[in-house]
């Protein structure tokens, strides 16, 4: 990693995190500037202690010991109050870092379900974590730590400069020399390391992806022997970031036994020094020993400003990448036409819900709920010059289901993410009982549609909370019902705690078809008036899929329902069949009118072509 690209705008735009919190965000400064001046004070204090001393040697008097102890009390009321100064500024800062924390963190998962299916398709999970995970938390160490203290430092330095020159103005400029060479190496040495923070950064997200897709196919890895040549990438990746971190360390940990040695030889040339000033009468002992005690401590702030800096630095290139990421454009919410409620005493979701449509005189027309879909010359890619849809028209009634059939990578699959706005398309039109889908807000068509895929994602959780997730008020018979109508109550019903049964990691702890009938159960339970099944009986076996498959007559009894299907077995009851080839629709009929045509369908069907 290196320095941030936008030092200050990057600065700015993190220091809005803190609005609301403007006045204990200066009272922390505050006490970090008076914590300093307490030290720099007390060592101060420090001389007229010495000289009371001297003077009750000298002369033992009780004035003199009446001065000694009102010094000795000033200086350590001093060093108190900065002591509880530090201890108040040290838990705020904490707590204003937590909150900051906490509010980026919800932005980043905020923005992260915002954001358009392609970025996924065009960035690895493990990458994304990285935003939340090390980026974070270095920016959480900077916040929590390193801004306080790189300011308490650099107060320490000037304080103890200025301490300096108030004890003696010749040995200061002296010191100052030391002071300034100082100065220079951290600025030279800052630019060296730099440049490696962001290769650090970079290194390690890379990492994180290679070790979460790992993780995630580690049974396709051993099923295919590939583990030696997994293992083989994952170390160029981790020798990459050995290489990146090990030279930025070096240069970081450099600073700390340069500033060391230097503020030693410092003290010791300054003692020198200071002990001729004091023989030829021209610095008394006192200011003396306050100048050496200044000196003695000129490396501490050095070092911590360096260290915390360099932290505050890889912090802020965090951030920079944190906020290059909640930049990235969101799916659109540009749709004006919404979902509502018309009737709560209607079985039917759809005539219990209906379109509302703004008009121009700020008043609204509603248009019933149906599930009439229609694509007109719909032209899609994925990428520039490879078209995966090239004109697709097709129309899918009320209460009609259509069934796509063709090869893998004929569209079937892209034309159910059109519909959902996962995409948008290039050319054409696609509407919803008549609207375009481009105007209904995007919340109220996801939930007007009820998609199966082919992976079934089931979230850590119980079962019933699964199947829930669909509806979330649903009630606990609703649910029963549910997965009676899907067939998933037989095999739930019979596990040993039932439908609070926990699942984990994806649902592995369930078959590949189990999975699929608690995605089905989940779709049921929404009951929208679009459902749309994408190879939703892939992963049942035969017998199952016959068991099935009277429980999904009832599912999608009354639904327009698109259905994707690999088995052409389970779409001879639908009322279309669509045909894909190369992006085209090739045929559309009934299973009697395509295979009465004998022509592609003719030949899937009866196993002349294979539908891969």
């Amino acid at each position: 990693m290196k320095k941030p690209q936008n030092f200050f705008k990057t600065s700015i735009r993190l220091l809005k995190y803190y609005k609301g919190s403007g006045f204990i965000f200066a009272l922390v400064f505050i006490l970090i500037a008076f914590s300093s001046f307490a030290n720099i004070f007390g060592t101060y204090m420090l001389q007229y202690v010495i000289n009371s001393i001297e003077n009750i040697v000298k002369e033992n008097i009780s004035s003199n010991w009446t001065e000694f102890y009102k010094n000795l009390s000033i200086m350590l009321i001093v060093y108190g109050i900065g002591i509880l100064a530090c201890l108040t500024y040290t838990q705020t800062t904490v707590i204003l870092a937590q909150k900051t924390i906490y509010k980026i963190r919800n932005d980043l998962i905020k923005h992260t379900e915002q954001l358009k299916i392609s970025y996924f398709d065009a960035h690895k999970h493990g990458e994304i974590m990285t935003y939340f995970t090390n980026d974070v938390n270095t920016l959480y160490n900077a916040l929590n730590n390193s801004i306080a203290n790189v300011f308490f430092s650099f107060a320490n330095i000037i304080g103890t400069i200025l301490g300096m020159f108030l004890c003696n103005v010749y040995l200061a400029l002296f010191s100052l020399i030391f002071i300034i060479i100082s100065f220079v190496f951290i600025f030279l040495n800052s630019k060296k390391c730099q440049k490696y923070y962001r290769q650090t950064q970079k290194s390690l997200s890379n990492i994180n992806a290679i070790s979460e897709e790992d993780i995630d196919g580690i049974k396709v890895i051993k099923a295919f022997n590939h583990e030696e040549s997994s293992f083989l990438k994952f170390n160029d990746a981790n020798e990459d970031l050995r290489r990146v971190t090990t030279k930025s360390f070096y240069h970081t940990q450099l600073n700390v036994p340069f500033i060391v040695s230097l503020s030693y030889l410092n003290f010791a040339v300054m003692s020198i020094i200071g002990c001729l000033f004091l023989v030829n009468g021209l610095l008394s002992f006192s200011a003396l020993c306050s100048f050496l005690v200044y000196v003695r401590q000129s490396a501490h702030p050095f070092n911590f400003f360096t260290m915390h800096m360099n932290t505050i630095l890889t912090a802020l290139s965090g951030a920079e990448r944190i906020f290059d990421f909640l930049d990235t454009e969101i799916e659109p919410q540009d749709g004006k036409v919404k979902l509502v409620k018309i009737n709560d005493n209607k079985n039917k979701y759809e005539d219990r819900y209906a379109w509302k449509i703004p008009l121009e005189n700020n008043s609204y027309r509603t248009i019933k709920l149906r599930g009439d879909i229609r694509f007109k010359d719909v032209k899609f890619s994925y990428v520039e010059n490879k078209v995966v849809l090239n004109g697709i028209s097709f129309y899918a009634k009320p209460e009609e289901k259509i069934a796509f059939v063709g090869s893998t990578g004929a569209g079937k699959t892209t034309i159910i993410s059109l519909l959902s706005r996962f995409y948008e398309i290039e050319n054409g039109q696609i509407t919803y009982d008549g609207i375009k889908i481009k105007d209904i807000q995007l919340s109220s068509l996801r939930r007007s549609i009820s998609v199966v895929t082919q992976d079934t994602h089931l979230f850590t959780g119980t079962i019933k909370d699964n199947i829930r997730y669909g509806r979330r008020h649903s009630t606990g018979q609703e649910i029963i019902d549910a997965a009676k109508l899907t067939g998933a109550d037989s095999f739930i019903s019979r596990l040993p705690n039932g439908y609070e049964t926990i699942l984990y990691d994806d649902g592995k702890n369930l078959s590949e078809g189990q999975r699929q009938l608690i995605g089905l159960t989940r779709a049921a339970i929404c009951k929208p008036p679009v459902l749309i099944l994408d190879e939703a009986t892939s992963n049942i076996d035969t017998l199952t899929e016959k068991l099935v498959q009277e429980a999904m007559d009832k599912l999608m009894y009354g639904r327009t329902v698109l259905v994707i299907a690999h088995r052409l077995s389970t779409v001879r009851n639908s009322d279309a069949i669509l045909v894909l080839e190369n992006g085209v629709i090739k045929e559309r009929g009934s299973h009697e009118e395509l295979l009465a045509q004998k022509g592609l369908y003719y030949s899937l069907y009866n196993g002349k072509t294979e539908l891969e």
